[in-house]
C-alpha cells in the first residue's frame, strides 16, 4: 500500500486576503484546509505577538489590512511590518517606517520577492520595497514567508517530518527552489507562472528537478 505523503500548500501571496485565495483554489477545483494552508501573513500572526510585536507602522494593501486587524498601528510601536508589494505607494508614504526603522524598531516582510506574474505581466514584488527601506535605514529585514528557516521548520513540525525530508514544489528558482535547497530541502522548479526560460541555471544550487507543471508531480514521485 503506498504511503500517504503529508502535503502542504505555501504561499508568498499577500495583495489578496487567504480566504479569497482559497475560494479561488476551491473554485477551480482544488479545495484546500485552511489548516493545510500558509501565507506570509497567517505566520506573521503565529510569530510577531509572541516577540512584543503586533503593534507599529504597517505597510499593507487595504485587503491585506483587514486579516492583519490583530496589528494595532502606532507611529512609535516597536515592529515595522511590510505586508506586500503595495504598487501604489509614493515614497513619501514610506517614511513613517523608516524613521520607526532608524529609531531602532524591528523590521519585518512577508516576503522579498523580486517580481510575481499578474494578469499575464511580470511586476515588481515586495523585495523592491524592502531593500528601498534596508539600505535607506540601514535596517536587516526579517523574512516571514518562503524561503524563511522559521517557516519551513514550522511546517515540518506540523507534518510530522524533518525539514531534510520535505519537497518544494515551485515556479520561483530562487525563492522557491534555490534558497530552500540551501536550507537542507529538495525542490523542484516547474515551468509555468513566473518561470522564464533559463531561470534554472541563474541561482545555485539549482533544482533537485524540472517538471513542465505541478499536474506531472505525482508520477515523478511515483505515487498513484
Amino acid at each position: 500500500m503506498a504511503r500517504a505523503l503529508p502535503v502542504r500548500i505555501v504561499t508568498n501571496a499577500t495583495s489578496v486576503g487567504s480566504g479569497r485565495i482559497l475560494a479561488n483554489l476551491a473554485l477551480r477545483g482544488f479545495p484546500v484546509e485552511a489548516s493545510t494552508f500558509t501565507t506570509p501573513l497567517t505566520q506573521a500572526r503565529r510569530v510577531l505577538p509572541g516577540r512584543g510585536h503586533a503593534r507599529g507602522v504597517l505597510v499593507a494593501e487595504p485587503e491585506t489590512r483587514r486579516e492583519l486587524s490583530w496589528f494595532v498601528e502606532d507611529p512609535e510601536g516597536p515592529a515595522v511590518l511590510l505586508a506586500g508589494e503595495v504598487q501604489s505607494l509614493r515614497i513619501e508614504e514610506l517614511q513613517p517606517a523608516f524613521r520607526r526603522l532608524l529609531a531602532g524598531a524591528a523590521f519585518y516582510t512577508v516576503q522579498k520577492n523580486r517580481y510575481f506574474r499578474r494578469e499575464g505581466r511580470l511586476v515588481t514584488d515586495a523585495g523592491p520595497l524592502v531593500a528601498f527601506l534596508e539600505y535607506a535605514a540601514g535596517a536587516r529585514a526579517e523574512v516571514l514567508g518562503k524561503p524563511s528557516a522559521l517557516l519551513f521548520d514550522e511546517l515540518a513540525r506540523g507534518a510530522g517530518v524533518e525539514r531534510r525530508s520535505m519537497l518544494m514544489v515551485g515556479d520561483d528558482a530562487e525563492f522557491d527552489v534555490s534558497r530552500p535547497r540551501q536550507l537542507g530541502l529538495e525542490a523542484v522548479l516547474v515551468r509555468t507562472g513566473k518561470y522564464r526560460p533559463g531561470d534554472e541555471t541563474r541561482h545555485d544550487p539549482g533544482p533537485t528537478a524540472m517538471l513542465g507543471s505541478v499536474a506531472e508531480l505525482a508520477d515523478w514521485l511515483g505515487v498513484p
